[in-house]
């Protein structure tokens, strides 16, 4: 893989960085009521995938722009390869987020039973505005992984011929400029909405931790939450996989 940003770099470490403070939370604070509950580790870690996600939109109109600035031949494979270094981050960063969800489960778990506390594995404290509104956050972002997703592979229909009756078959016989203007749009939309999730997922990782109540714990909707994100996370990394696969094959 090759990291192309000092940006990717940074994204990288967050999540390293949420695992060693709840880890070290788990560790100091014995009280399993005070301790931060693992929702709140999940849209901060997450933080990695919007930065991941901004960057790819950047780095491929870079590499749009490059080509009608030189119309250098050979741009299909100049654009693959510009395909390739966006989506490969991509990868390691899901991966990256669920090592961090998984040793943050399993410090909750060991801690948890070598203390003999009564409480859930999966807990939340929390107010239930605010797991909603970290649900409704982390929707959002799945869903700009699928735009993203979605956008790279118009891309493909367009570069590789095989493919072009897709293009036919889903937007009719249309001109160029109608799929470099919506290519375009996209991009520039992603790249605007990844830094505004970038925030949400910051506030909603702040309010779970500090917008507390300790009377009630949300096993249920912590669990799903956690779950959920998990599920979502493994299927992102098999199609992005499956994509970096075709891009190979296609280079």
């Amino acid at each position: 893989m090759t990291l192309v940003s000092p940006l990717i770099y940074f994204a990288l470490t967050i999540s390293p960085i949420v695992t060693v403070i709840f880890v070290s939370l788990y560790w100091f604070k014995r009280d399993s009521v005070s301790q931060p509950s693992i929702v709140a580790a999940i849209p901060l870690g997450l933080t990695s995938i919007s930065i991941l996600l901004g960057q790819s939109a950047v780095s491929l109109l870079a590499t749009f722009n490059e080509i009608a600035t030189h119309r250098a031949a050979g741009h299909e494979a100049l654009l693959i390869s510009g395909l390739l270094r966006v989506q490969r981050p991509l990868i390691w960063g899901f991966l990256d987020f669920g090592a961090c969800l998984t040793t943050v489960f399993l410090t909750s778990a060991v801690l948890r039973y070598s203390r003999d506390a009564d409480t859930p594995l999966i807990h939340a404290y929390v107010r239930l505005p605010a797991l909603i509104a970290t649900a409704v956050v982390l929707i959002a972002l799945f869903l700009m992984v699928y735009l993203q997703y979605s956008t790279v592979d118009l891309v493909m229909m367009i570069v590789d011929t095989p493919r072009n009756h897709e293009l036919t078959s889903q937007f009719g016989t249309v001109s160029p400029a109608y799929f470099a203007a919506k290519i375009s749009f996209r991009l520039v939309a992603i790249a605007f909405l990844s830094f505004s999730l970038f925030c949400a997922l910051i506030v909603a990782g702040a309010i779970d931790l500090f917008w507390r109540q300790r009377q009630n714990s949300r096993q249920t909707f912590a669990t799903v939450l956690t779950l959920g994100t998990l599920v979502g996370c493994g299927w992102s990394v098999l199609d992005e996989l499956g994509f970096v696969d075709y891009l190979l094959h296609v280079h």
